[in-house]
């Protein structure tokens, strides 16, 4: 199962249809709303001490959820207090109607609209135990105007907990980006879909929990949307992942040709290898500089190695081409890249690797740096996956390693398409971006995995599913890439993110796959 990831835009949208062309009342939308927090609220609630929730609302439509809020939680004998920043005279449509109802039912809103007026919120939250955020929901962009900056800065200096109605107040819906200050939310409730913004970051640290509810928008209306931006999760690796056969040996998981390591980076060879046999590959051949072999033959004892001609620096000399040429005709897919170097040398046998082979191609590391000609991939009759980090990717399209960061969907997505590859954007939210246009978003992995060698270990796990041959490219890049990380989230509850090393993410590969296919 494929979770969508929704823009602002396609979200109002999809509110827009559903009140408009299907006939759905907005108001009835809003009550569910409200419904859906009170609900992931109730934990909250049980363990109040002082009795009292503030709800801080916007003069908009999340502000509207904050007052449907505000009157059940009222209903349910909690003592509330409602602020609103801004004039209530701005509030207008469906939001209007429940700020009506709450006035009629004599529950005070309270306006904020001069600094004066924080002094009484600050008093008010040191009386109470839960804030809900229905301040700016999903239109916000740039710096917050008006008072809304010191609000937050209260908000967040109180420590109470935070639940944050659809995006916390303060990051951009579109982006993650937070100009300048946010919401730090304990929990988010977020409706019909996830907002980029809850899962790019750095808006997703001000997110806490992400509870994604459902408010009763038709599922018909939600697919004539057609995003293509979708979140990566158990149930779809669980799809995408295919049974291995009873009846089967070691070629039916396919064969596989490594070309990695130089002198002084033999392990990366090592890493990329184990972890290619770790999730199945049948076969796997690590093809070295002559010299490192008896090396790798020591580290490496379930893969075979083959020594290839090399430069008196311990790296490839050009003579190897050949020798890779002959070792592809019998095997199903070459990966290269780590630990090689970037020489002269391996520039050539890059290039002209991309130019004759047809097999499926995985280039990661030095193997992305020497790449000479980006109009060699479109030319290729296999399939290609390419694994960059922003500075690799920097070198690729010549932009700023803060640009890609900042348009990190964007430039995978246009790149993919354009060249015909898939393409793997590597971060704290790695990007999958595929030649048809779709966008995959990894949720998984962690700090601790931002050391040398991390990426080794991915580009092995993604070869070793390719070579298994019932796998297609986007398959088994987006399956490589979420067990990587989920491998990594579940090493450091026992090593933390400061002792996790990159072969404790081959270590814990196989509780990764039991967490994937708990229902296989």
């Amino acid at each position: 199962m494929k979770i969508r990831v929704v823009t602002a835009d396609q979200m109002k949208e999809i509110d827009r249809y559903s009140i408009e062309e299907v006939g759905i009342p907005g108001i009835v939308l809003m009550e569910r709303a409200a419904l859906e927090v009170k609900k992931v609220a109730k934990d909250y609630l049980s363990d109040l001490k002082k009795n009292k929730v503030i709800v801080l609302a916007g003069t908009g439509n999340n502000g509207g959820d904050g007052f449907a809020v505000a009157r059940m939680f009222q209903e349910a004998g909690y003592n509330v207090e409602v602020f609103i920043v801004g004039e209530k005279v701005k509030v207008t449509g469906d939001a209007k109607v429940n700020l009506n109802i709450l006035e009629k039912l004599k529950i005070e809103v309270k306006e904020i609209v001069m600094v004066e007026e924080l002094l009484d919120l600050k008093t008010r939250l040191d009386s109470s135990d839960l804030i809900i955020d229905a301040l700016l929901g999903i239109g916000i962009k740039g710096k917050l105007r008006g008072i809304y900056h010191k609000v937050i800065s209260i908000v967040n200096k109180s420590n109470l907990p935070v639940i944050s109605i659809d995006i916390p107040s303060g990051v951009e819906a579109d982006t993650g980006r937070v100009e300048d200050i946010a919401i730090q939310a304990k929990e988010t409730i977020t409706f019909a879909l996830p907002k980029l913004g809850t899962i790019l970051y750095p808006g997703a640290e001000y997110v806490g929990k992400l509870n994604i509810v459902d408010i009763g928008i038709p599922h018909q209306v939600i697919k004539q949307q057609n995003i293509d931006i979708h979140l990566i999760t158990d149930k779809l690796i669980n799809d995408l992942l295919p049974t291995r056969e009873k009846d089967s040996h070691k070629g039916t998981y396919g064969r596989l040709l490594l070309v990695a390591g130089s002198t002084g980076m033999t392990g990366a060879a090592t890493l990329a290898a184990q972890a290619s046999l770790k999730i199945g590959a049948g076969l796997v051949t690590v093809a070295i500089p002559k010299s490192l072999n008896s090396i790798l033959e020591n580290k490496l004892t379930e893969a075979m190695t083959y020594p290839l001609s090399e430069t008196e620096f311990g790296t490839l000399a050009i003579a190897a081409l050949e020798e890779i040429e002959k070792l592809i005709n019998n095997r199903d897919v070459l990966a290269i890249g780590p630990g090689l170097t970037a020489r002269d040398e391996i520039e050539y046998i890059v290039n002209s690797l991309l130019k004759q082979t047809d097999k499926t191609l995985v280039i990661d590391a030095d193997g992305l740096n020497v790449i000479n000609n980006l109009e060699i991939l479109k030319e290729r009759e296999g399939s290609t996956i390419l694994t960059p980090h922003p500075g690799e990717m920097s070198r690729l399209v010549n932009k700023s390693i803060k640009y890609i960061k900042k348009n990190s969907i964007k430039i995978a997505k246009e790149f993919s398409q354009e060249y015909g590859v898939v393409l793997l954007l590597k971060g704290a939210r790695t990007i999958i971006a595929t030649p048809k246009g779709d966008i995959y978003i990894n949720p998984t992995g962690n700090s601790g995995m931002a050391t040398g060698g991390s990426g080794d270990v991915l580009t092995g796990l993604i070869a070793g599913l390719l070579a298994q041959k019932n796998i297609d490219v986007r398959a088994a890049t987006i399956i490589a890439t979420y067990l990587h990380g989920l491998a990594g989230d579940l090493a450091v509850e026992d090593l933390t993110e400061y002792s996790l090393l990159p072969s404790n993410l081959i270590d814990y590969l196989p509780q990764a796959l039991k967490v994937v296919t708990s229902d296989k």
